[in-house]
């Protein structure tokens, strides 16, 4: 009974640290899902994403070195109530394909998380007498280790994922385009009309360089990091109230994937237009995605996704 209690306890501590690693390898799209909620500001959303990350990956080495058993279990349970809380208020009221537990390698509805987190529940149960009749042994090496690990874990998720301000800091690069090639698009690029799952390619409207500020994006419809830069910006113009008229989206590639990338952005009112790729290119000089912020005829910024905040 003792050793089946033990591998359902190394199962458990194995699931939270395997869940906090692959929602890191896709720290991106977990910190648009949290900001889709519309509560956090984006700087926010950065933070708890990575303090969720740290937090998870901190009880299942817990759970693993049973340390501070009686806490851990507690703390877990209570982990695992308040997530399926927040999975069943995104079941009955969100139409989420993916809730992001297992970041984006392993995809899971809100139901089929739910359901994994009961099972989780059920076995925590399992072991919960075992572990509150058991008095801990006065381990002091394996505690100080304990108290170590949380400035450790929390420092570690940090530097392999630093947040956007910060890392902008320390991987600081100069970023431009051709203003030249730029204007010169302007002439060649065509409108996009989206009619439900078609588009069309309208030829007899010409692009007009607006007044005032504004942006314009130039991304490829296949670019993982376009998905990101754009979704995370629609999101926060939506949440900010701000025009989409602002923004014009220059985008290459085939008509099926501008037509998704326009989805899974949630940019299908935004005003696109078709770019040929050796033109983005020459813009871009090769990186996408690149905002590039105006006032009337003048560039006054450029950036790439990471450079999109509220």
């Amino acid at each position: 009974r003792k050793l089946f209690h033990n591998i359902i306890q190394l199962c458990i501590g194995s699931v939270f640290i395997c869940a906090a690693f692959l929602k890191l390898l896709s720290i991106d799209e977990l910190e648009i899902y949290i900001y889709s909620f519309n509560i956090l500001s984006f700087l926010t959303t950065t933070l708890l994403s990575r303090l969720l990350i740290a937090g998870e990956l901190l009880l299942g080495i817990l759970l693993i070195l049973k340390t501070y058993n009686k806490i851990t279990w507690v703390t877990t349970m209570s982990v695992m109530v308040v997530f399926t809380i927040f999975l069943i208020y995104s079941a009955l009221f969100r139409d989420d394909e993916n809730c992001h537990c297992f970041g984006n390698t392993i995809e899971l509805s809100p139901i089929a998380s739910i359901i994994k987190n009961i099972i989780v529940i059920i076995l925590l149960l399992l072991i919960k007498k075992d572990i509150f009749n058991t008095k801990e042994t006065n381990n002091k090496k394996k505690k100080v280790i304990t108290i170590l690990l949380c400035p450790t874990v929390l420092l570690l998720i940090f530097i392999i994922s630093p947040i956007d301000s910060i890392y902008k800091m320390i991987y600081s690069t100069e970023k431009e385009v051709s203003s030249i090639d730029l204007l010169e698009s302007f002439d060649d690029v065509t409108k996009i009309n989206f009619y439900n799952d078609s588009i069309s390619f309208d030829t007899t409207s010409t692009f007009s360089h607006e007044e005032g500020s504004h942006m314009i994006a130039i991304v490829s419809s296949g670019c993982k990091y376009c998905h990101i830069g754009v979704k995370k910006m629609s999101m926060i113009m939506r949440n900010k109230e701000i025009n989409s008229n602002k923004v014009n989206i220059f985008i290459w590639g085939s008509p099926e994937g501008i037509i998704d990338f326009a989805k899974e952005t949630l940019s299908e009112n935004y005003t696109y237009w078709h770019i040929m790729p050796n033109k983005a290119i020459d813009i871009t000089y090769g990186r996408f995605p690149a905002f590039i912020w105006l006032d009337d005829k003048k560039i006054v910024k450029i950036g790439d996704f990471r450079d999109i905040d509220d």
